[in-house]
């Protein structure tokens, strides 16, 4: 079913909004998807989407995408572009007892206006973390390649798909795990040069970041690099520490993540110069802004490159605007204009703060903690 709406438009109580996913066509800019988990009145999620092919302006709504009947839900959306113009949306679909769920992909090959009944990539818990990605370089030789990361069980699953059909998929689950060990919280990108880079947290506080990367399309990987260690994962209900990463053209990586170590959650980093083989700095991180921050818990942290080459980092901050007041979230960033070496003086986005707990829709797949439904994309 489709219909012209406008974004502001809602429906009614009965269809709270719960996670959701915003993409900017990277081969289109004037094309822009929007995805949400809504609970129907029966209590069932399903994922409806927005569309708009003239840069905001009119929005056409695919709402809900097709599920199958043996299906209790489908929650946490996240999506993806690849390199022919087909959407590729990834969420879990819970089973009746919702105790286990299938991660899956939704293709749409007409811009997210029509979706067919989605390919099942992996089975494991109905919580668990993950990260979709596309190879969109025309030079690589797996241009076209849809790349998934999850941490079902808390183990490390990757997939592979040549052309967002078909999917081999490598966990614990299935013959041929792609690393042993404990993972939290992977995130999956591609580079200028086609390599594949997952990044993950091996445990709770204390723990590290790790990495590797592919050249041959995430048929092999490289042996785990350590990115930081001796993180202190964030308290206070606060959603769980997750590293962001970004690779730009010529190599340069950032990563960045909320660290507890000062009693409050703050963002910290490391650079590299050669694509993430080695780091630079104390193997702990420093702080991302210098300095004693803003005295509130800085987290969820999220990387852009932008085309004139800043690093730009968005996170939230949450604690108390005036002495004794409220503990309300402000929207923030911090810019770097020399490749990552220095950022400035954090700046705030949010118009106003607001307060977390009002309207708080139910968080599922993406962050745990109070705060876990706060998702920058």
């Amino acid at each position: 079913m489709t219909e012209t709406v406008q974004p502001a438009q809602r429906r009614g109580a009965a269809t709270a909004r719960n996670a959701s996913a915003l993409l900017v066509n990277p081969l289109d800019t004037k094309h822009i998807v929007g995805v949400e988990e809504i609970t129907l009145p029966d209590g069932a999620p399903v994922v409806s989407a927005r569309v708009s092919f003239d840069g905001g302006t009119c929005w056409r709504e695919s709402w809900p995408l097709p599920v199958e009947t043996q299906w209790a839900g489908v929650v946490g959306p996240v999506l993806a572009m690849d390199a022919h113009g087909n959407l590729n949306l990834a969420a879990l679909a819970l089973d009746s007892d919702r105790g286990r769920a299938s991660l899956v992909v939704y293709r749409s090959e007409d811009g997210g206006i029509h979706w067919a009944l989605p390919a099942v990539v992996l089975r494991g818990a109905a919580e668990c973390c993950y990260s979709i990605a596309t190879d969109l370089n025309p030079a690589s030789a797996h241009r076209g390649s849809v790349y998934l990361a999850a941490d079902m069980g808390d183990a490390l699953c990757f997939a592979r798909s040549r052309d967002g059909q078909s999917w081999n998929g490598r966990g614990h689950s299935r013959p041929g795990a792609l690393l042993s060990g404990l993972c939290f919280n992977p995130e999956v990108l591609v580079d200028a040069g086609g390599a594949v880079h997952v990044v993950w947290m091996n445990g709770p506080s204390g723990c590290s970041i790790l990495a590797v990367d592919s050249t041959d399309g995430g048929h092999t990987f490289c042996a785990p690099v350590t990115v930081a260690e001796g993180i202190v994962s964030v308290q206070d209900g606060l959603p769980e520490t997750a590293p962001a990463t970004c690779i730009a053209e010529d190599g340069v990586a950032l990563c960045v993540w909320a660290d507890d170590r000062e009693g409050r959650a703050r963002i910290y980093h490391r650079r590299s110069l050669d694509g993430g083989r080695t780091w630079q700095g104390p193997s702990a991180g420093e702080p991302l802004v210098p300095g004693a921050g803003s005295g509130q818990h800085e987290f969820q942290p999220h990387l852009i490159l932008t085309a004139g080459g800043e690093f730009c980092c968005a996170f939230y901050e949450y604690g108390p605007k005036t002495p004794g007041g409220d503990l309300l979230v402000d929207l923030a960033m911090a810019v770097s204009y020399d490749r990552g070496a220095t950022f400035t003086g954090r700046m705030v986005l949010s118009e106003r703060p607001w307060d977390p707990a009002v309207d708080r829709p139910l968080s599922r797949a993406a962050t745990r903690g109070a705060l876990g439904w706060l998702s920058l994309g």
